[in-house]
């Protein structure tokens, strides 16, 4: 039970009243139950006699191993009378089918087991096993509160699994739902010194709405906007709706409506369609089964722990037997840095080597596949109407060394290939390669055949030694002809390129070539340095369009400055730019978060002109209020000023700001927030994700969500948590310290849910005060009797030494009639009538008052 901050819990207050009890049982003498009970048709006191609380039988439960679901079951827990314990009965042919490799160890009762899928709710206690005196570091756990049996062994004693995302049976779909996401905002600008003539005052406002509907695993996604000016009304834009599910089968996704084709080519573009896709989904896996890191072979001759250091970092570790072993799932390894492996033998002899590695971001790890498909229409500016028909797929797959991937795409009167492959060089850096070819009909040029090809090269390196991070891109377009799809639609349909408009003799200019160089070099406490240089060559043209960045970040006490310069070159037009930024928090430490900072910009043109930005920005309210005030000065000698607020809320967010120069006075407010419709009502919420969580405790206000400021539940005890992870582990805690009088059975769960659902977490609460009462009756009540509210089905207290009970959520301004129970017999039932609390009583620390009552038979 939770939710009474320093208060005496209801777990101090049990262990309190059963300490007689405990003391027995850690005597070497033990207590009959007979006794404790007092009374032979007495209820059972067994579960003050189990040091773990569970009693034994038949009980259903989540198993995990080594941190991993693998099912629920119905398991038996068997009596170890030596520790008084309850512990589950777990046989070897069990083990054996849960991935143990039960054959690197001796002692088992049935060392073969007996095959096939074994039901662990039909094993008997001569089939039991003691894990932890089999297997060296096992150790299993019951967790009463979770329902959860865990299984904790070495890695080595673990088959390989070829599991590659949290088992589905764990997937909540969430419940049928509505919800939207929204902001909006009002501009408003005055010009001061504008003609009579003129209109001084302009408005605007626009609107988004991003809507979400959901039923089982299926949902229905849809984007919406809508603007208008001063002299136009309302302006619809409709921009995307499609159905959309996960299939576990096929590790992905499937979309039907407005959608678009995925790829990871570097040539041939993602295109908007509308159609039907089935694709991988990375979120649905684990996340360890797409970023590449290198295989770690080597041969230990004893049973040898592994560990994996990079940049004095342990970032993996692991025990093996004797024999060639193959390490192939780091997970957080980064790219470039050398691995250091040690193999540390069982006579403590190491040997230590290391593995070079460097990495692409399209390269994969060894077994991963990675898979788009699609069909349908072309999509420009959310119509589809008369658009050509186009068939897309893409394929990568990973290998030790090298990832191989394609690109396929057929339409009406256009088509394209890619190949491409990406290589860890080791030492020497990570090197891709990609050509891709199109074939098309130059409709806007009397249907001439065209085609062409091009090719893209991509080499990285990381000096581990100097700390610097090079990436070299270069494409090479080989003929004059080569379009993606995206282009030969621009084209067809005549639209601006380049910035010309068809006809104008720039429209049909073709890029030859593009080189990019991008550097980053690190500076240790200093700070770091980065540069990036493309440039741009186009076929009968000598234009060259040319762009450079420079610049570098340190920090100076409590100070961060930044400086950055840009040049660009683009035909005949020249710019560059040196910007300076420096911020410096008011107060750092222990108030770091909700400190306020102090803002200072410097921009020089390249007519050397100067602007300058002064501002002070922070927070308050614990983060909920935001807010910034700027002075400026512009290029140009022109100043002005501007504030800014925002207010944040567990039903949405507001914010404003206003703004004064010479020449203009602007205005604007906006809100966001979102809108959840489900069989509980209506919620309003802030900004939602994807994925959301409706969170109830009946009746229960006020009652805070961990490590989510602006999430407590209103006044019928609910509230949406705006962002959860799919397909991952999200554990919710509650936090009840703010609350008086609620208690909850449980303040944490445990959820996994799908990409798109409103998963509802309802949390069963007790609201009222406390009290402790001696229970007097005529024949002295058994211990482990249990309490209720009359017309209530969950308890509110157990009877524990001499009658005594604590009890929640009892009504504290009328009198309540209580029922005692310890059987299913008349006689094994009485009632007492509690009064209403005393003013003394209501006070929070006044509640272990005890109270007498005489209980009366039935």
């Amino acid at each position: 039970m939770t939710g009474y901050g320093k208060q005496i819990s209801a777990g101090f207050v049990l262990s309190t009243l059963f300490s007689l009890v405990h003391c027995a049982l850690a005597a070497e003498s033990e207590y009959e139950t007979q006794f404790l009970r007092k009374d032979k048709r007495g209820v059972t006191a067994d579960v003050f006699l189990y040091h773990n609380a569970v009693t034994p039988g038949l009980k259903a439960v989540d198993f995990t191993l080594n941190d991993r679901f693998i099912d629920r079951y119905s398991i038996l827990f068997v009596e170890d009378r030596q520790n008084k314990t309850a512990i589950p009965c777990l046989s070897t042919a069990f083990l054996h089918q849960l991935g143990i490799r039960t054959e690197l160890y001796n002692g088992w009762r049935d060392p073969a087991g007996n095959g096939g899928n074994i039901d662990p709710s039909t094993l008997t206690t001569s089939q039991c096993e003691d894990i932890a005196a089999r297997i060296p570091a096992a150790a299993v756990s019951y967790d009463d509160s979770l329902q959860t049996l865990s299984l904790r062994v070495p890695q080595e004693a673990v088959k390989r699994m070829d599991s590659v995302m949290l088992s589905p049976k764990e997937w909540d779909d969430g419940v049928a739902n509505l919800r939207a996401s929204y902001s909006g905002y009002f501009y408003q600008s005055t010009l001061k010194d504008a003609d009579e003539n003129d209109d001084k005052t302009s408005r605007s406002a626009w609107i988004s709405l991003n809507s979400t509907g959901g039923a089982g695993p299926w949902r229905l996604f849809s984007t919406d906007s809508f603007s208008k000016n001063e002299d136009d009304g309302w302006e619809t834009n409709h921009d995307s709706l499609y159905l959309n599910r996960g299939i576990a089968a096929a590790r992905g996704h499937i979309s039907i409506g407005d959608i678009f084709t995925q790829s990871r080519s570097a040539i041939l573009n993602n295109i908007p369609m509308r159609g039907v896709s089935l694709a991988t989904t990375e979120r649905m896996l684990l996340d360890n089964q797409f970023d590449f890191s290198p295989v770690i072979r080597g041969i230990a001759r004893t049973n040898a722990k592994v560990t994996v250091r990079q940049q004095n970092t342990i970032i993996y570790s692991t025990t093996v037997t004797p024999g060639a072993f193959a390490i192939d799932d780091l997970s957080s390894a980064r790219s470039g840095a050398e691995l250091e492996v040690t193999v540390e033998e069982a006579d403590g002899a190491r040997q230590v080597f290391r593995v070079p590695y460097s990495t692409l971001p399209t390269m994969l790890r060894p077994g991963a596949l990675r898979y788009s498909t699609a069909i349908g229409q072309y999509r420009e500016n959310s119509h589809a109407d008369g658009e050509p028909w186009l068939g897309f797929a893409a394929l990568e797959y990973g290998f030790e060394q090298v990832t191989l991937l394609s690109t396929l795409l057929t339409a009406e009167q256009y088509q394209s290939l890619s190949a491409g492959a990406a290589w860890n060089l080791g030492s020497i850096g990570a090197f891709s390669v990609e050509l891709a070819g199109a074939s098309y009909r130059e409709t806007w040029n009397k249907n001439t055949e065209s085609n062409g090809s091009a090719l893209r090269t991509l080499f990285a390196r990381y000096f581990e030694t100097t700390g610097t991070n090079l990436q070299v891109a270069g494409y090479q377009y080989n003929s004059r002809n080569f379009m993606d799809f995206s282009d030969f639609m621009n084209r067809k349909n005549r639209d601006e390129m380049n910035g010309y408009d068809y006809g104008q003799s720039g429209w049909n200019l073709r890029r030859r070539s593009r080189t990019e160089l991008n550097l980053s070099q690190e500076l240790s406490q200093y700070g770091n340095l980065y540069f990036s240089i493309s440039q741009d060559r186009y076929y009968h043209s000598t234009e060259k369009n040319t762009s450079f960045t420079g610049g570098g970040g340190t920090q100076i006490g409590p100070a961060s400055v930044s400086l950055t310069w840009t040049w660009t070159k683009n035909g005949q037009s020249k710019d560059n730019q040196l910007n300076l930024s420096v911020s410096i928090p008011f107060s750092w430490g222990d108030r770091q978060s909700s400190a306020g900072s102090l803002n200072y910009g410097l921009t020089r043109n390249r007519k050397n002109q100067y602007g300058q930005t002064l501002g002070y920005s922070g927070n308050a309210l614990d983060n909920a209020l935001n807010y910034s005030a700027n002075l400026q000065r512009d290029t140009g000698g022109g100043t002005s000023e501007s504030l800014s607020l925002g207010y944040g809320t567990s039903v949405g967010s507001l914010n404003g700001s206003i703004g004064h120069s010479d020449d203009v006075m602007q205005f604007s407010a906006g809100m966001s927030g979102g809108l959840v419709l489900y069989s509980g009502g209506v919620l309003l919420a802030p900004m939602l994700g994807d994925t959301i969580g409706i969170i109830e405790t009946p009746d229960a206000k006020g009652i805070r969500v961990t490590g989510s400021s602006n999430t407590n539940t209103d006044r019928w005890g609910r509230t949406v948590l705006s962002y959860m992870t799919p397909y991952r582990y999200n554990t919710l805690t509650l936090d009840t310290s703010r609350t008086d009088g609620v208690e909850l059975k449980e303040s944490s769960r445990k959820v996994v849910p799908t990409q798109g659902a409103a998963v509802l977490l309802h949390f069963a609460t007790r609201i009222g005060r406390r009290a402790m009462v001696e229970i007097r009756s005529i024949k002295p009540i058994p211990l482990g009797a249990l309490v209720y509210v009359e017309g209530e089905k969950d308890e509110a207290g157990i009877v524990g030494n001499k009658g005594l009970a604590y009890l929640s959520g009892i009504a504290a301004d009328r009198e309540q009639k209580l029922r005692v129970q310890w059987g299913e017999t008349a006689a094994q039932r009485c009632y007492f009538r509690l009064p209403p609390a005393t003013k003394a009583q209501q006070e929070p620390e006044n509640w272990y008052q005890k109270v007498i009552v005489q209980c009366q038979p039935f």
